[in-house]
């Protein structure tokens, strides 16, 4: 039987909070925007019309993901930063890294445009693990 622990909303807003500081920074001038658009095709201004939606939607799909990641990693037994981040990476290796391989297989993408968007995830969910085992 399924028990879903509290939610603790706490620990799920900063966790979300996280991912999204992870997002902008991950895609940014600092780092990979540039070798990212250049690969996606995604210009500019197409980049920026639709900046609004999509962050509504990152963060709507960070709630998600930071509310089902912290009843995994109760449900497991994930009470330590290092079991955490072991479980947060089976998770990102098993459904995130093995679903993002069609841009390289089907889209005829370049592996790096793959290990951007990948590398991103795993970081972000790593850092959304770590936030939420603190802040239990």
């Amino acid at each position: 039987m399924i028990e879903f622990v509290p939610i603790n909303l706490w620990g799920i807003g900063t966790a979300v909070l996280a991912a999204w500081v992870v997002a902008g920074l991950w895609y940014s001038p600092l780092l990979f925007i540039r070798p990212w658009a250049e690969m996606s095709g995604v210009d500019g201004a197409k980049f920026a019309a639709g900046l609004g939606r999509a962050i509504a939607v990152d963060l709507a799909s960070f709630a998600v993901m930071a509310f089902i990641l912290d009843q995994v990693l109760h449900a497991w037994g994930a009470l330590t930063i290092v079991s955490t981040v072991l479980c947060t990476f089976l998770l990102w290796l098993g459904f995130v890294a093995v679903t993002l391989l069609h841009s390289v297989t089907y889209e005829h993408r370049p592996l790096r445009y793959y290990a951007i968007n990948a590398g991103y995830r795993l970081v972000s969910m790593v850092a959304m693990g770590v936030i939420l085992t603190v802040l239990r």
